[in-house]
């Protein structure tokens, strides 16, 4: 058996509004691999066709969890609902979320973390039963087989902080840490995942240097990816960066909150209703499997009708009220086209028309405005092909209305670098992001390490602190010290970047850093190096890695002897000890390995130990 490769592969896209869970057993034989399997079953579906569960949690009154996804509708709406929290482990926009005063803003990072793993832990416990029911492994253990989870993480995510929010409270909930073979790791941003289920999911032959932005609009954020092929092969081509990707807080939750705002504000004009509403109608209403079909449907001319009519929730069904224009129980909307309805009935539909539209076209504005920032880019720096595909995927981005939009954009205001651009939307759209983080792995699995994007843009730098050997010309007013061991004079603080932003980063190697350590013949073999980053132009201290090779011999090392003063004095005996500090800078996470003599380092003991600075993880990147 190849203790290297993974018996299960699980993908996880925890979303804001939505999460979705993938998984595949990997084969060495690629004819015999198994297809990539979709969770549908989740607890409390009325079908076995859900695609995603919902990211939403009920808490009794005493704070124990009453209910999780689905089930959460059918609990006690009397009770504390839990929902969009995964986008507060993000200190600002938790911030930001408290001076407008959100109410369903959790109280600190601390709580939007129990929140997480609190969710996440019913995931794992569901995905645990869900591959041990279909492949039959559960007389094996689960524990004793090799399980990779691997999860996205939002394109927003600028600080190593909110990461280090991200992985903890996935380790609380359970995955990666119940068997020795277990890993959870962050791995891509959810615009690279998406980029790379797409390239997958779509019928087009994407032929070298084509250039393509993947455009991931999903529950709270929309995703950007400026994406070059190049190189055509099977399964899928290889792709990299052209530019930093980027992201937005846009997305259909969004337009789930203007939804609410413009009911409540709709029926608030009538204080007669108080006494016959429920005070959450509104709530209740855009969580409504009635409402999530118009959304997602908005635009497309199967659905147009003179009028919707959304039941509400609660409410009679005989009761009526004109003004409010509530009509057996249901509140009605026309979205239909004004053309096909009596004269004077128009000026009150245009308004109507308007409040529908005005819930999509301002989030709409903001991804037009982003994405013309990314033809400008193109065109700034005279990238030699236009852009020959623009990708829709999310539960956003499958709209027909937002691709209508998005192509009457691109008429109106003709771009050099979009002139012949096509239009895309992805298959399966909500299942892209969890498709290409599984696709990924397995293609790293079958190519021997090799993933499908094979260079990205650095988002930030990374720089070790060192000392130079002592130059006049060089060091000048640095502050120096003279080495105990070997005498010399070195100029001290000074730092080795190891990468810089906007620099393109080859994801199928690690950036090393060779450190030389003096070692004395009783001394400690433990050492910290200090990682720096940059924010407007100023280090700051990000981490502390401690190696430590205490199992390392002296056979192993080099000797050395102090230059000696006397003749008849022999110099001091030391040992240099040289070894590598490999940092994996992936594109929601940093990670580092310590390799001594030319092979990665393990021991009896923890070989690499990462203390995390506050002020550094804060650094919006």
């Amino acid at each position: 058996m190849d203790s290297r490769r993974p018996d299960i592969i699980v993908a996880v896209d925890l979303g804001t509004t939505y999460t979705g869970v993938a998984w595949a057993r990997p084969q060495k034989n690629h004819a015999l691999q198994t297809p990539i399997q979709v969770i549908h079953d989740w607890p409390g579906v009325a079908t076995r066709n859900e695609q995603k569960v919902h990211t939403a949690l009920v808490y009794n009154s005493d704070k124990s969890l009453s209910s999780w996804g689905p089930l959460c509708e059918d609990d006690d709406w009397n009770k504390e609902r839990c929902e969009f929290f995964k986008i507060f482990l993000d200190k600002p926009t938790l911030d930001a979320a408290h001076q407008v005063g959100i109410s369903q803003a959790p109280s600190s990072v601390r709580d939007a973390q129990k929140l997480v793993s609190d969710f996440l832990r019913q995931v794992y416990s569901h995905v645990k039963y869900t591959v041990e029911l279909h492949t039959g492994i559960s007389h094996i253990g689960w524990a004793s087989l090799a399980v990779e989870f691997v999860f996205s993480a939002p394109t927003t995510w600028r600080s190593q902080q909110t990461i280090n929010n991200f992985k903890e409270a996935i380790r609380d909930s359970g995955f990666g840490v119940e068997g020795p073979r277990h890993s959870a790791t962050v791995e891509l941003t959810e615009s690279e995942a998406a980029a790379v289920g797409t390239i997958k999911g779509t019928t087009v032959n994407f032929r070298k240097d084509d250039v393509f932005l993947s455009i991931d609009a999903g529950g709270g954020t929309t995703d950007f990816a400026l994406m070059r092929v190049v190189e055509e092969r099977e399964p899928f081509p290889l792709l990299s960066q052209i530019t930093q990707v980027d992201g937005i807080g846009i997305g259909a939750s969004l337009i789930d909150q203007a939804f609410v705002s413009l009911i409540n504000s709709r029926f608030s004009q009538f204080p007669d209703l108080v006494d016959i509403l429920p005070h959450d109608c509104a709530e209740r209403l855009v969580k409504s499997e009635r409402f999530r079909i118009t959304k997602y449907k908005f635009g497309e001319h199967v659905y147009k009708s003179s009028m919707y009519k959304l039941p509400l929730e609660g409410v009679p069904f005989d009761f009526d009220h004109q003004s409010a224009r509530i009509e057996s129980g249901k509140v009605v909307l026309s979205w239909s086209d004004l053309s096909s309805l009596s004269t004077h009935m128009t000026s009150w539909l245009t308004y109507i028309r308007g409040e529908i539209q005005s819930l999509f076209d301002p989030h709409i504005d903001r991804i037009l405005e982003k994405i013309h920032e990314q033809l400008e880019w193109l065109q700034l720096n005279k990238i030699t092909k236009p852009m020959s595909y623009m990708i829709l995927s999310g539960g956003l981005g499958s709209s027909k209305y937002v691709r209508d939009r998005l192509q009457e954009y691109l008429v109106a205001k003709p771009h050099p670098y979009a002139r012949n651009v096509k239009i895309l939307q992805a298959m399966e759209p909500q299942l892209v992001v969890v498709k290409g983080l599984l696709l990924d792995r397995m293609q790293r699995l079958e190519s021997g390490s090799v993933p499908v994007i094979v260079s990205r843009i650095a988002r930030s730098s990374y720089g070790v602190v060192c000392k130079t050997r002592y130059d006049p010309n060089i060091h000048v007013n640095e502050v120096v010290v003279k080495d105990p061991m070997d005498g010399e004079r070195y100029a001290i603080g000074q730092i080795d970047w190891l990468i810089k932003k906007g620099d393109s980063v080859n994801t199928t190697k690690a950036i090393t850093a060779t450190f030389t350590r003096k070692v004395d013949p009783e001394g400690a073999r433990c050492w910290d190096v200090n990682i720096y980053t940059v924010n407007h132009g100023a280090a700051t201290l990000l981490c502390t890695v401690r190696s430590n090779l205490t199992n390392v011999n002296d056979n192993e090392l080099i000797m050395k002897r102090k230059a000696r003063r006397l003749l008849f004095i022999k110099g001091k005996k030391y040992y240099t000890c040289c070894f590598d500090v490999h940092a994996i800078v992936a594109p929601a996470d940093l990670r580092f390995e310590l390799w001594f003599a030319g092979k990665k380092f393990s021991g009896n003991h923890e070989p690499i130990k990462v203390t995390w600075n506050e002020e550094g993880t804060n650094v919006r990147f």
